[in-house]
Order: structure tokens, then sequence, then C-alpha cells
């Protein structure tokens, strides 16, 4: 096998052509000129950054035939360092040789003098792994280790090393590589290489790689053995099932015009061709923090994921507003993933609440303008007396203002409890709910819902005022009022059944009568508009008239 992989053929050999890492670069040169050169060094940071890369060329600048800080790369130490055959640099893998009896055997050897360099530099990859009587065992050694022998440690997870061994070291953390300085760096292996390449293609590949140089070196490795000898945003989106930036801002259009049919159709494709959900929740998230950047500044040069055509095209259909509120749509959905094994439904479930139900809540902001329009509507009626008219009519409309205002509810218990019995409602009894649901009715509760707030500092009403002020009402109907809540337990403490009586009153004094109260946590939000919308699909949702709840209201 005389093919080589790209990561390994273009590792740097020299500090300046390390990618990225100039602050850790530049302090290690100076130390070597200044001659302040520790004992024990800790390189920690993100996989493929290039901590055991660096290590190397440490250990290539101290021994150097040409002096201290030079890399020639020509001299017989620059050579055997290179190729991982010099006495006195030695490289252990922790993962496979993280006893106590290897680091002793270890331990034996470093009392030797260096036979070739200057320095006996012991490279340790993946520290992390090794056991705690290993570490114990190199304590001793790590902290006071013989004249020109030093210790360089490396690891992607610092948190796991004793902070023993942490305290003895120079601790340098190693960055993700920036987008900017990947694609540079990209751009000259693929000049070297005599590869073509497309600009969206290489941004696809930088996105891809997320920080990480070797990844972005394997990633280019695959696309051209899958090519031939070019980097096409086709072929990168063939290869790693990804979807195009014309797709992602295609897909955010329908949703936020409320194109279900659309939004059904394209989720339904995706997971056809095996795309990655989480990826795609993630990239979405990008593109609206671009358009959210671009609808408060109009700079195109702060545009990361989209360009300003994307930008102005998502302006168009999507506010400020709704922006917000679909970033945190797909924030909760990007959570869920990590406690959930169905991650299609899930995604599905997702894009269809944000095309249809979820949008409401931003819809409903604007609902009350058309009120004060109604009362202005009787003014110009009368032609005979046009001028007349007009100037009674801004008496009434503070009137009509008043009795919006909820006067403080009578509520007989202040107390809260914290644990009991609780009410339960099943799934087909709340697909049931929903079908009689009341839109409109609903939507005028959300609007007085934040009437709630006002009472949390009272003394009586605090506490009940804030348990319903954490919740949103998610469904309405005739005699049920079921609220969503970010939180199970706040879920729980609503649905215990001596809240009952003190959350209908409250609640009453909003709604003007009695319903039964109900909540729901987020995972059981999740379930019963998955199970709504699939019986919605198949038609099999039961008709109202043919609906009897059997649920009795507690007085």
């Amino acid at each position: 096998m005389s093919y080589k992989a790209l990561y390994l053929t273009y590792r740097p050999q020299k500090f300046e052509e390390v990618a990225g890492q100039k602050a850790i670069v530049r302090t290690l040169k100076n130390a070597i000129s200044k001659e302040k050169i520790g004992h024990a060094y800790l390189f920690a940071g993100p996989r493929g950054t290039g901590k055991t890369s660096m290590a190397r060329l440490f250990a290539k600048a101290l021994d150097c035939e040409q002096g201290s800080g030079c890399q020639c790369n020509q001299c017989s130490n620059c050579i055997s360092i290179t190729e991982g055959t010099h006495p006195d640099v030695v490289e252990i893998d922790a993962a496979s040789n993280n006893g106590v009896d290897q680091v002793r055997e270890l331990i034996e050897k470093v009392r030797y003098a260096p036979l070739k360099g200057k320095y006996k530099v012991y490279i340790i990859d993946e520290v992390h792994m090794m056991s705690t009587g290993a570490f114990n065992a190199l304590l001793k050694t790590l902290e006071e280790p013989p004249e020109r022998v030093l210790f360089i440690l490396c690891t992607t997870e610092p948190h796991k090393v004793l902070p023993t061994i942490l305290s003895r070291c120079q601790r340098f953390d190693f960055s993700r590589i920036s987008d900017l300085e990947m694609k540079d760096k990209l751009v000259e292996i693929l000049n070297k290489e005599g590869a073509t390449y497309d600009e969206s293609g290489l941004r696809s590949v930088v996105s891809l790689a997320d920080g990480g140089m070797r990844d972005a070196y394997s990633i280019v490795d695959q696309i051209l053995a899958y090519s031939g000898s070019s980097i096409k945003q086709d072929d990168v989106l063939t290869i790693y099932g990804l979807t195009s930036m014309e797709e992602k801002v295609s897909l955010l259009s329908a949703i936020a015009t409320g194109d279900v049919k659309t939004v059904v159709s394209k989720s339904e494709t995706y997971l056809t061709a095996g795309i990655d959900v989480r990826r795609l929740l993630r990239e979405l998230i990008g593109v609206l923090k671009d358009l959210l950047i671009y609808e408060r500044t109009g700079l195109a040069d702060l545009l990361e994921d989209i360009d300003e055509n994307e930008a102005k095209q998502l302006k168009a259909v999507i506010p400020a507003k709704l922006c917000n509120k679909m970033v945190s749509e797909l924030i909760e959905a990007q959570n869920n993933i990590k406690n959930l094994t169905d991650v299609r439904s899930l995604f599905e479930l997702t894009l269809l609440r944000m095309s249809s139900t979820n949008l409401e809540a931003v819809e409903e902001a604007p609902a009350p303008a058309p009120a004060p329009r109604v009362v202005a509507k009787p003014a110009p009626a009368p032609e005979p007396t046009p001028v007349v008219e007009p100037t009674p009519a801004p008496a009434p409309e503070p009137v009509k203002v008043e009795p919006k205002k909820v006067e403080k509810p009578n509520v007989i218990a202040p107390s809260i409890a914290t644990e009991g019995d609780m009410n339960l409602v099943g799934e087909d009894e709340m697909i049931k709910i929903m079908v009689l649901a009341d839109k409109t009715e609903r939507t005028e509760l959300v609007a007085k819902w934040t009437q709630f707030e006002d009472y949390k500092d009272d003394f009586k009403l605090g506490s009940l005022a804030t348990l319903l002020s954490e919740g949103h009402p998610f469904c309405l109907c005739k005699d049920v009022l079921i609220l969503a809540y970010n939180f199970t337990k706040l879920r729980n403490k609503a649905n215990i059944i001596k809240n009952q009586k003190p959350i209908q009153e409250m609640v009453a004094s909003v709604l003007g009568r009695k319903v039964k109260v109900y909540a729901i946590d987020p995972n059981e939000k999740n379930n019963i508009m998955k199970k709504f919308f699939n019986l919605q699909t198949m038609g099999m949702l039961p008709s109202k008239k043919d609906i009897e709840l059997n649920i009795n209201i507690q007085e």
C-alpha cells in the first residue's frame, strides 16, 4: 500500500505549518528561545486539532541538530522523530498501556540520560485512559523528573485526569480550527494534490469537519476517492446524507408560511434518503441565526451559513418574532432527541408543529388589533354629521377596555399541595378534547393568560398564580382546559387533586366559567400531537357530534 492518507501526508513538520493554535505556537517558541522549558505539559482539546503533532514539533525543536528552536527536517534527529524511530522521543498510547506495570517500566527507563538528542521526551497520548494506580505511580516522577527529561500528556478529556497530575503540568488548551483557517489549509492541500473544488463544496467540508483538521483531511480523502479529483457540493451531500442550502431555505419558508403539505413531503424525502436528522436540526438553527443577524443589522458580511440573497428570501416570509420562535422549537427538539430513541417521529412532529399549531402563538399577537377598528367603523356611518360624531367616539373606548381587566380572584385555597393523588387523562380522551377544541376561544385565553403575572407577588395568590403562569393553554374545549408545562415537576403539581379547586377558580376568573384542568409535560405533548396527526392523516379522528367526554368538573 503506497498511498498515504492526507492527514499523514500533510502532517505539519514545522511550527509555521500548523493550522490555528497561534497562541500555543508562540508560547512554545518563546519558551525554547528563552530556555524556560518546563518538565511537564498537558495538551488538551478536541480531536484532530493538532495535540500530538504539536508534541512532536516541540520535541523536534528541542533536539534538532541545527540548534534549539530549529526544525530543519534534514538532520538525523528531525528525520527519526518524523518517522517515529528516535530513541529519545518515546510515544506511548495510554489506551493500551494504562496499567501500573507499564508505568513502572517507563519510570525505570526515565533515569537514563538521552542517547542522541539534548532532551528525552515522553509523549503520552490519551492520557485520561490511564488507571488511577498508573497515575499515582507516575506522580513522583512527573513532579521531579531527571534533568533533560520532559513529559507531554495529550488528552481529549482533561477532566478525567487526576487533579494532582494537572497541577504539575503547564496546560495548553487547543481550540477548534476556525472555518477560515481550515478553508485556507484545505485550499493549499487541494492545490498540491491537483484537485479542483467549488466554494459551496469546500464550505460543506468545513462544516462537516466541525473544527477538526484531521476530520477535514479524512472527509476530503473520501470525497476524492468518490469523485476522482474534485470537491463538489453534490458529492459531499450524496456521501454524507446532507441537504443543500437551497433545500434548507425552501423547508424553512414552507414552515413559516404554514405549507404543511410541502413540509410533510420534504421531511419524508429527507428521512427516506437517510439524512442525519441531528445535523439537519443544527444546520437549520444556524440558518435562522444568520437570518436574525441579517434582520437586525442588514450586514451581509456577518453571515456564515447563507448568502445575502438567501437571507433576503427568508426575511420576506420569516419576521424576527417568528424566527425567534422557530429557533426555540428547534432547540427544544435538539434537547428531546437526547432522551428519545424514535428520532424520526420527533423530527416529523417538530416540523408539523412548527408549520401548524405552534405558529398560532405568533399569529395571535396581531389578533387584538381588529377590536378597536370595530368600534371605529360605526363613527363614519352617519354621513350627515361626519364632524360631530367622531369627537364623542373616543370617550367610550377607554370604558370598553376597562372590563378586560379581571378583578382580583376570590380564591379560597391559597396553599398549593406538592404531593397527593393526581388527575390523569388517557390518550383517547385527550384526542377527543383536541377534536372538540375551540381555537378562537383558546386564542382569547392565551391573550388573557399574562394577567396571572400580576398576582405573582400577592401574599395570598402568589404561589397559585406562579404555577399557572408557568403553563401555557395548549387546548381548550367547553369543559376542559389542557395546560402544557416545560417541566414534569410543574405538570405533576398542577395535576394534584387537592390543587384542582383553586386552579379551577383562578382559571374561571379569566375564562368566565369553570373547567376541568389537566397538565401535560413535553413528552406527553409530543406523543399526543404525533398520535393526533397520524389519526388525522388516516382520516380516523372521531367526529365532534359522536364525542362524549367522561369528565366531571369538581365543584
